[in-house]
């Protein structure tokens, strides 16, 4: 029974650690905001119904208006 105790709480203990590496480390995509909250120029959007229309930042297309989304 001591064993089996033992084991379980080191899996728990690895799986914790592990988790809190990644959340310390973290996943960026690119384009991701800065710490100033800024969007870096990797960061492209584009109009739904005019692909042709790209900007470095958000706001509305210029031909009909519409919001320009994140281009991925």
């Amino acid at each position: 029974m001591l064993m089996k105790t033992k084991l379980t709480l080191s899996l728990l203990t690895a799986l914790a650690l592990g988790f809190a590496l990644l959340g310390a480390t973290g996943c960026k995509k690119a384009g991701a905001e800065n710490k100033a909250g800024q969007q870096t120029a990797a960061t492209k959007y584009t109009c739904p119904m005019h692909p042709e229309v790209v900007q470095d930042s958000p706001g509305n297309c210029p031909k009909c208006g519409m919001k320009l989304v994140e281009k991925k």
